[in-house]
């Protein structure tokens, strides 16, 4: 079965740029090189810059990583393009290069002000997650609780309308649900894993993941190990476990890869990167998965969403 890998969400621009390492080659988990053992891939790169402490800005860092990695992306045109739809990302596979999405996630590279949105929209950025870990002017985390702030919920409304995907991934339930009331739309959690597996705050519970099901969205399976057992430990048979979870929940057709590469220090024993997705295709073919199940996992599930909901 040929292996086209589209996911969700990897932390590689960031890391590309605090590094100054290249796109094409690198000692992280995610690299061109890995990605020509793969059939095909598809990439939404995110640009996290809360958690970092280095006398800049947010909107500062932010401005610097995607300079860096536009940057990089001109250097390896032979290999991989800047997409802005999924009609962009099906003329690249034709064309047998790569394609990068981009997203953000934490609004405090745009300061969290909705009026930004239409420039990061026209520097190609396509999905957008709110908030981070640590709350902001427009909502509240998984760890901290709090719901949308009225300008947190102006700040979605002009994502929609402006065709940038709403990632809840970090969201507290409160925001949750609350996005779920303001609109049917499709939206993402690009990676996250299921609380009823693992009680972790950043993994959903059952009723949170049949709601992104209803809505025509997707959930990206999250990689790092302790969403997945809550420990520094974890293997393929974990990972397994949280699919399969959400799988019986209804989830064929809307669950995704979104292995948190290049952000996570641990993943299951054996998986070292993007490359080792073939692995874990080998690995679901094994316990029992149809190749449509497996088409929708690796990429339709993600790719009809973008079809849906960016323009």
């Amino acid at each position: 079965m040929k292996t086209i890998i589209f996911d969700a969400h990897c932390d590689t621009p960031v890391e590309l740029w605090r590094k100054g390492a290249s796109l094409r080659d690198n000692s992280g988990q995610v690299s061109l090189r890995r990605a020509e053992k793969l059939g095909g891939w598809l990439q939404f790169f995110a640009f996290c810059t809360p958690w970092m402490q280095d006398g800049l800005t947010c909107p500062q860092r932010y401005a610097a990583a995607y300079e860096n990695f536009l940057a990089q992306l001109r250097e390896n045109e032979d290999a991989i393009r800047l997409c802005r739809t999924g009609a962009d990302a099906e003329a690249a596979l034709a064309d047998g290069v790569c394609g990068a999405f981009l997203s953000i996630e934490g609004a405090e590279a745009l300061d969290c002000d909705p009026e930004q949105l239409a420039r990061v929209y026209a520097q190609g950025v396509r999905m957008i997650n709110p908030v981070w870990s640590l709350k902001n002017a427009l909502a509240g985390s998984c760890m901290t609780g709090e719901g949308f702030t009225d300008r947190g919920l102006a700040f979605c409304d002009e994502a929609r309308r402006l065709g940038i995907l709403l990632d809840v991934s970090h969201l507290s339930d409160r925001g949750f649900w609350q996005l779920c009331e303001r609109s049917d739309a499709p939206f993402l959690a690009s990676h996250s894993c299921c609380r009823a597996v693992c009680a972790h705050p950043r993994n959903l519970t059952d009723e949170q993941l049949r709601a992104v099901f209803a809505c025509g969205g997707a959930v990206g399976l999250n990689l790092y190990t302790n969403f997945l057992t809550g420990a520094e430990h974890a293997a393929l048979d974990d990972a397994y476990r949280h699919l399969d979870h959400m799988m019986e929940l209804g989830g064929d057709g809307h669950v995704c890869l979104g292995g948190d590469l290049d952000g996570c220090e641990t993943l299951p024993d054996g998986f070292a990167g993007l490359d080792d997705y073939k692995k874990l295709m080998v690995y679901l073919q094994a316990r029992g998965y149809s190749d449509e199940t497996l088409t929708n996992l690796f990429y339709q599930s993600l790719m009809k969403v973008v079809k849906q909901c960016i323009m």
